[in-house]
């Protein structure tokens, strides 16, 4: 047996077991991708999530509000943010979110936005306290270290006073946009307008300091290495060492499109290696999530057996993801959320935003449409 294999062979019975792997074991894992190795990674990665959740899978009844989508930011792979005069461009008012939170009663609203004047940080912080006054048991998860940064140095005032505001007003937790790949080389060539890795990192931990869970992200498939995937990972577990404060971690496969700098994003069989790899290398994140929206349905499903525990949720009336091509329908029911877990061979527990189980497998199974 070669170093490298033998290397492999330790990264994969460590991940299996859910001990911390080195920087060499985790490259180790990617070094040599075939089809051997790739079931190896999702049998290892299996066993590390069935350990830890045994066959429960769980999601949430959430509702994704985009206030608006006009941007300035100019990232070279979104085709959700929009000029003020662009045909898709869009503006909500408080009216039309309150009636959406009041129609649908989810446990979740998940708030992101574009960078603009529309909507300013004291409009979105007046939101927020609204959203807390008319339903106080509602968890509101919202604003991006992006967005975060961006109203900072719109009120010139610190992102500690942002968060800290928010917090008062009512928000419980931060999503993890933003970080689309901790790769300068990337970030230079498709974001350079807004905030890099190392600024991304340090609001994410500014809000664990201040009591503040966050999520996670790492976007793939459009011209990254899988060296600067795992480099992502490890900059994230090393982050999480420090601050403890990552609730869960969400691989985001690239949408493509004609014409585009990338006319086809990562396959299914890629997304289920990144979910694997993925919760081999970061044994101190809780949770792993499978991301409908991006990777498809069938393959979100898949994904449970490759180390994921979660489907995100029903996600009434996404836009982000679907403006830039994703196929995936809109908005799920309960029900089919219930009986694609099921059908994958896991059980269904519907959660809060804090992934605490709020309704028994038994009655999860709600045909209410979202």
């Amino acid at each position: 047996m070669t170093p490298d294999e033998k290397r492999f062979e330790s990264a994969l019975e460590k991940g299996a077991a859910g001990k911390r792997l080195s920087r060499g074991e985790a490259f180790a894992l990617v070094d040599e991708i075939g089809p051997r190795r790739l079931h190896r990674l999702g049998r290892a990665a299996f066993a590390n999530r069935e350990r830890r959740f045994g066959r429960a899978a769980t999601y949430v009844f959430n509702l994704q509000v985009n206030p608006a989508n006009i941007c300035s930011m100019g990232c070279t792979f979104c085709n959700y943010a929009a000029t003020p005069r662009a045909a898709h461009a869009y503006v909500l008012e408080e009216d039309e979110i309150f009636d959406k939170v009041a129609r649908l009663s989810p446990t979740e609203v998940h708030i992101v936005g574009g960078l603009n004047t529309v909507w300013p940080y004291r409009r979105n912080l007046a939101l927020v306290r609204e959203l807390r006054r008319r339903y106080p048991h509602i968890h509101i998860k919202c604003y991006t270290a992006v967005e975060i940064d961006f109203f900072a140095r719109s009120e010139k005032i610190t992102a500690e006073q942002v968060l800290t505001e928010l917090a008062e007003a009512g928000m419980d937790a931060m999503p993890g946009g933003g970080a689309e790949i901790f790769s300068d080389r990337l970030w230079k060539r498709h974001w350079k307008n807004k905030i890099g890795p190392a600024d991304w990192i340090r609001i994410h931990q500014l809000a664990h300091r201040l009591g503040i869970p966050t999520n996670a992200t790492m976007l793939f498939g459009f011209g990254d290495t899988w060296q600067e995937r795992i480099e992502h990972l490890l900059m994230l577990r090393e982050a999480q060492d420090r601050s403890g404060g990552f609730a869960c971690f969400i691989p985001l496969a690239f949408q493509p499109g004609a014409g585009r700098f990338v006319e086809e994003g990562p396959t299914p069989l890629e997304s289920l290696t990144v979910l694997a790899v993925s919760r081999l290398v970061l044994d101190n994140v809780p949770h792993l999530k499978a991301y409908w929206p991006m990777i498809g349905l069938e393959t979100a499903a898949a994904g449970l057996w490759w180390g994921a525990d979660d489907m995100d949720g029903t996600i009434s009336e996404e836009k982000i993801a679907h403006l830039a091509g994703a196929t995936t329908p809109v908005g799920l029911a309960r029900e089919r959320m219930t009986e694609t877990i099921r059908a994958a061979g896991f059980t269904p527990v519907e959660r809060d935003g804090r992934f605490v189980p709020c309704r028994p497998a038994a009655e999860a199974g709600s045909p209410e449409e979202v």
